[in-house]
């Protein structure tokens, strides 16, 4: 598994390319959103934003999540003469509509799941801990108007709060957490068994679970690499965030490791399930 782990950062380097295509989509999906703040004001405007937001995302997820399985591919040629170079830079171009015509509605149905899942862990959750902490205002310190309120404010916001309805806060994070926690373990396998066999979202979870349990000291050791990896990744840019120059290279690293993740699971899928 360490060997994976070291050899997976000499593959992410020789498939630096699928950054480009990253950075690109994730900028015009940032502008996207900040339009949409500002432009939807009634509930069909939000229903089509909704589903402009998930046909983009589940588009470009799927040709990139593809473009990576072929890098991945040519990047174990041995590639010697420039004609072969260009012939595999148009190859990997083609695969970006290709992923979309073999890849687009089992990764919207796997999105679509992934939300549902959430939303449908984040409501018990926060009535759970409403009805039975006793924080009546829990619900409306998340509404719509504190994403738009600064963190100091926030903070000053929940210590104003009486202490109960802080504990109930401090449990509602951690029962998020734990659940977030456990839904990412369970579906660590769900997209490259999506991408590699190309089966409906509700099927490739079935069997990527399956494969979870039939290998799971390494799979655990996997997850908690990446967990590990993320909580870094998160840290970085909490303590760095508000200094231009070391932000710009933190996200120059959060692309690398979006990178280096995909590469790390298809290659511990392709040299486990394949």
């Amino acid at each position: 598994m360490f060997k994976l782990f070291k050899d997976s950062f000499r593959i992410t380097n020789d498939c630096i390319i699928l950054a480009t295509p990253l950075i690109v989509f994730l900028s015009i999906l940032g502008w996207y959103f900040s339009y949409a703040i500002h432009a939807i004001d009634t509930i069909p405007k939000l229903i089509l934003g909704i589903i402009t937001s998930l046909v983009m995302i589940s588009g470009f997820v799927s040709a990139w999540l593809y473009m990576a399985k072929k890098t991945l591919a040519i990047s174990k040629r041995v590639i010697l003469f420039d004609k072969d170079r260009i012939k595999a830079l148009y190859e990997l171009v083609l695969s970006l509509p290709k992923g979309i015509g073999k890849l687009f509605l089992p990764i919207l149905g796997a999105v679509i799941i992934y939300l549902s899942l959430y939303a449908a862990g984040a409501t018990l959750i926060t009535f759970i801990v409403d009805n039975y902490i006793g924080s009546s205002s829990l619900i409306n310190l998340f509404d719509i108007d504190a994403l738009f309120i600064s963190s100091k404010e926030l903070i000053e916001e929940i210590n104003m709060l009486a202490d109960n309805e802080q504990l109930a806060i401090v449990c509602w994070y951690a029962s998020m957490l734990i659940f977030s926690t456990l839904i990412s373990f369970f579906t660590v396998l769900w997209i490259p068994e999506l991408v590699y066999t190309e089966k409906n979202p509700i099927k490739a979870l079935y069997n990527s679970i399956i494969k979870l349990f039939t290998t799971l000291p390494k799979t655990l050791l996997l997850f908690l690499y990446i967990a590990l990896l993320t909580v870094t990744i998160s840290i970085l840019n909490t303590l760095l965030m508000f200094n231009p120059f070391a932000f710009f290279l933190v996200l120059i690293l959060y692309y690398y490791f979006l990178v280096y993740i995909i590469v790390l699971l298809f290659s511990y899928y392709e040299q486990n399930f394949i």
